[in-house]
């Protein structure tokens, strides 16, 4: 990352145009399609899409705009995912308009993924350049997995208690979660990288450049809410969407700031792709999938949970000290 401030400003402005610029463009077709029968799950094709563009828009910005010099190993994996992405925009948007669409976007995303995870493990040490060295630092990893394992197991004991957990279904949900959370790794990697690639590697370190690492986090948590708002008026929440959108903004800001202290505590970018898994993975036992209705009650008590949660960890070494992390990006 460029210490010129004028060129990290430029970064950001590129990387945030031409994310929310291609956003823009593929959500165009997400809503002529919440009308069709097949809708839910065009929508759901379209909301793992998302989760490319991130990733995608970091490399146009990294190599295309500010020309940055990579290892001949990180090229071909970004040349491979920008390939893919641009395939897989192709195809999410004509299987729109297909009454059984979904499956081939589908089969792209188990090859790529496998693909790209392939690479990464075979070009382990090259790929610390980008912070993708599935072994640094792993004892780290694991520490902040479990922790925050921990602290979101804890917040849902209320749950518990009034019944809104069936523990009847408790041990299949949990087997169906860890089933699920494999199956992401080996065929996911790609979505979590997608994400993660864009959001802790790339916007991060610069926005936390310009504005300290305490605003610099809470800003990128709330453009990585406001970044979802297409999927809650279509997928996530088509009948309360405004709360919707409030909850996701509300939500990521107080989830990124323990992303973004797992990623400066571990320097590798891992560390929140696997904490991303897990925290999709644990919605699963209690959150019954990626649909809701939300109310204003049960956005303040989200409000005052996340807060509770994860806050404390601002006051942490990792956002305390005035250290520049190079390392990030």
């Amino acid at each position: 990352m460029s210490n010129d401030i004028k060129i990290v400003r430029r970064e950001i402005r590129d990387f945030l145009l031409i994310n929310f610029g291609i956003i823009a463009f593929i959500s165009i077709f997400l809503f002529l399609s919440s009308s069709k029968t097949n809708a839910e799950g065009l929508a759901a094709n379209f909301a793992i899409l998302f989760m490319y563009i991130p990733a995608f828009s970091t490399i146009i910005v990294l190599k295309k705009i500010s020309k940055y010099e990579f290892k001949p190993e990180i090229d071909k994996f970004f040349k491979v995912f920008a390939i893919a992405t641009i395939l897989r925009i192709i195809t999410t948007i004509g299987e729109s308009f297909l009454p059984n669409g979904g499956w081939l976007s589908s089969i792209i995303d188990t090859i790529v993924s496998a693909y790209l995870l392939y690479l990464v493990l075979v070009n382990s040490h090259e790929m610390k350049d980008i912070n993708l060295c599935f072994g640094k630092n792993s004892k780290k990893i694991a520490t902040v997995i479990l922790i925050f394992i921990v602290i979101v197991l804890a917040s849902n004991i209320p749950e518990f208690i009034n019944g809104q957990v069936n523990s009847d279904k408790l041990m299949e949900n949990i087997v169906y979660a860890m089933m699920n959370l494999i199956i992401n790794f080996l065929v996911g990697f790609n979505l979590f990288f997608g994400e993660e690639f864009g959001w802790r590697y790339f916007l991060q370190p610069r926005l936390q450049k310009l504005y300290g690492k305490r605003i610099g986090v809470i800003i990128l948590g709330f453009i990585w809410g406001i970044w979802h708002a297409p999927l809650c008026f279509t997928l996530y929440s088509p009948k309360t969407p405004i709360h919707c959108v409030v909850a996701h903004v509300i939500t990521c800001i107080f989830l990124g700031i323990y992303l973004g202290y797992a990623y400066m505590k571990t320097e590798n970018i891992w560390a929140p792709m696997l904490l991303h898994m897990v925290n999709n993975v644990i919605g699963i036992i209690f959150g019954g999938g990626y649909t809701a209705v939300y109310t204003w009650e049960s956005l303040l008590y989200s409000i005052l949970t996340f807060a509770i949660l994860f806050t404390p960890f601002l006051l942490t070494k990792e956002y305390k000290s005035n250290k520049e992390n190079e390392f990030l990006s």
